[in-house]
């Protein structure tokens, strides 16, 4: 096998913005880097979007409709069983970004024929693919189905010992990886404001106004409320600070008026969705992130990546990540006092943070690259696909 030809199947992919459109794209750019023929399959949520087009080197392909509940769902699952029967020979290894509807749908058509399936359990906890099992309709057929598959991807070891509970079999953790960015310094800080001020005016902060930037899906289980108002005391003590809402997700609107009863509106912005991440790393202070139940994204180990120190409820996979004092706080979850005190923390000892910010920039650089964490996807794909060769030779 020259080349490997990897199928990457994601319901949302870019132009949408979350934490696995995220860590989809940053891994189908290093397979494509490493010589892989990687094309994503995916769903075409705006009519508007070409049916395919090139995105980082990566073949995006679109499927009409979007799986938005109920019957929507359901032809979106037919419409890629179909596709993916039709195409099952040209590629060598799928790759399904979740263990739900587009895990069963995938398994299923390519159960005892065509290509091994790999699939990613993203998240754990509430929030995560086991617990969606549990309660979802369907969901215990669903578990079924994905139990079938050839390897199962975990990101942290809560999500392993949830899989291993479930009955998964054939578990593999590959962590969160990013690559190291540029050291974060007075002089990136000033230029990252400038050039983001020029873009977007809700991205507009005084010179040395402390920032806290949260990256994440405005969704429940996120503490994103809770976070809201632990900004209450932090601007009262500093007025011109700002806290910075990145994401976008159906509690926008919700945030957004509770933003507005506390008067926080000056103080807290929520500019949208960004691909890239880097310049607004290098514009804030420190990484918030106030989920109750799982913390670990791609935009936090980036985040980690570019010296940020991190502020964060005290979740399992959290204290797996990271360690409190070392690479930032851990505090405990929906505690809002303690939240504030600790970014507020961050502000008033500008060498601390910077020194947590090392630990955490070295933490990522030893532990959580990305080429490990690519060279472990592509030990597993090579395998199954020579050994699904081999079985039928």
């Amino acid at each position: 096998m020259n080349q490997l030809r990897l199928l990457m199947v994601t319901p949302r992919y870019w132009p949408l913005v979350g934490d696995t459109e995220r860590v989809t794209s940053r891994l189908a750019h290093e397979f494509c880097a490493r010589g892989c023929s990687t094309t994503i399959l995916t769903a075409r949520w705006n009519n508007d979007w070409p049916a395919s087009v090139v995105h980082r080197h990566a073949i995006v392909k679109r499927l009409p409709g979007s799986p938005r509940g109920g019957w929507t769902t359901f032809r979106y699952m037919r419409a890629l069983a179909r596709w993916v029967r039709e195409h099952q020979n040209d590629f060598d290894v799928v790759y399904v970004m979740n263990l739900r509807q587009d895990a069963y749908a995938i398994a299923g058509a390519l159960r005892a024929i065509g290509p091994p399936v790999v699939l990613r359990a993203q998240r754990a906890g509430a929030t995560g693919d086991c617990y969606w099992q549990e309660h979802a309709r369907f969901g215990g057929r669903i578990r079924k189905r994905c139990h079938g598959a050839a390897a199962i991807v975990a990101s942290t070891e809560i999500g392993v010992e949830e899989l291993l509970r479930a009955g998964y079999s054939s578990i593999h953790q590959i962590e969160y990886g990013a690559d190291e960015m540029e050291p974060r310094s007075a002089a990136s800080r000033y230029h990252a404001r400038v050039a983001l001020a020029d873009v977007n005016q809700d991205l507009e902060v005084a010179e040395f106004a402390p920032v806290a930037i949260c990256v994440d899906r405005f969704t429940e289980g996120r503490g994103l409320a809770e976070l809201i108002r632990a900004w209450f005391p932090i601007a009262d003590r500093w007025p011109s600070a700002k806290l910075w809402l990145i994401g976008d997700g159906p509690l926008r609107d919700s945030l957004y008026e509770g933003i507005v009863d506390l008067g926080l509106r000056q103080q807290i912005s929520m500019p949208g969705s960004f691909d890239e991440l880097s310049e607004l790393y290098h514009a804030a202070d420190v990484f918030v992130s106030a989920s109750t139940d799982f913390g670990t994204s791609q935009a936090m180990v980036e985040a980690m990546a570019a010296g940020l120190p991190i502020v964060a409820s005290s979740t399992p996979d959290m204290r797996e990540l990271m360690d409190d004092g070392v690479h930032g706080f851990l505090v405990p979850p929906d505690d809002r006092r303690r939240l504030s005190e600790r970014i507020s923390q961050m502000f008033e000892s500008t060498e601390l943070a910077f020194q947590l910010g090392l630990a955490a920039r070295r933490r990522v650089r030893e532990c959580l690259s990305l080429d490990r964490v690519v060279d472990d996807h592509l030990t597993l794909f090579h395998r199954l696909a020579h050994s699904t060769l081999r079985g039928t030779a």
